[in-house]
């Protein structure tokens, strides 16, 4: 699992630092301290957890990763430097695609996702697909945006466009819920 992830959502380093604390494990191994965490703090208190049971942490690329010496606070510093370094890159990297993304949105570009929004259709491929009006659903986003606009509730809406059988995204009845991710999708947002 990704450095980036907080310990909960990462089972594999959780199931780690317990064998190192029962004793059926002599350490852990990682590529490399960045790769354990993405973020300083994830980081420290996973090797405070290695240390504190009696393990060791080996980075596949430097070797072992020394422990804190009262008599050597240089190597802790070091080693938080480094920490804090790779949470910046992970910071600026993210920023980045934010940013990417934001303008190709602006641009009129798909940036990709599981999901194309209901009553768009993506056009052409890679760096070059953007989103286009679907003519089969454009006028059903279309009502909906009309309706909220003339303050009919969700529900509302939502007994409206099966009244009238319109399909939802997904082929069946349409619900509030449904109605709202369409009108979230259907606003302009903020850059």
């Amino acid at each position: 699992m990704s450095g980036c992830l907080g310990p909960d959502d990462r089972p594999g380093l959780a199931a780690a630092l317990v064998a190192v604390e029962r004793g059926d494990a002599d350490g852990v191994v990682v590529h490399r301290l960045d790769r354990l965490a993405r973020e300083l703090h994830v980081q420290e208190a996973a090797l405070a957890r290695a240390w504190e049971a009696g393990g060791r942490v080996f980075e596949a690329v430097e070797g072992e990763v020394p422990r804190d010496d009262p008599d050597d606070p240089y190597r802790r510093f070091v080693r938080q430097v480094m920490g804090a370094a790779a949470e910046l890159e992970r910071g600026m990297i993210a920023a980045r695609l934010r940013t990417g993304r934001r303008r190709k949105r602006e641009r009129g570009g798909y940036t990709g996702g599981p999901t194309v929004p209901f009553g768009q259709r993506v056009e052409g491929e890679g760096k070059d697909a953007h989103l286009v009006a679907d003519p089969h659903h454009a006028s059903t986003v279309a009502k909906i945006v009309e309706l909220r606009g003339a303050r009919l509730t969700l529900a509302a809406i939502a007994d409206r466009l099966n009244a009238e059988s319109l399909p939802s995204p997904q082929g069946s009845r349409w619900h509030a819920t449904s109605v709202k991710r369409v009108l979230l999708r259907a606003e302009p947002r903020e850059p």
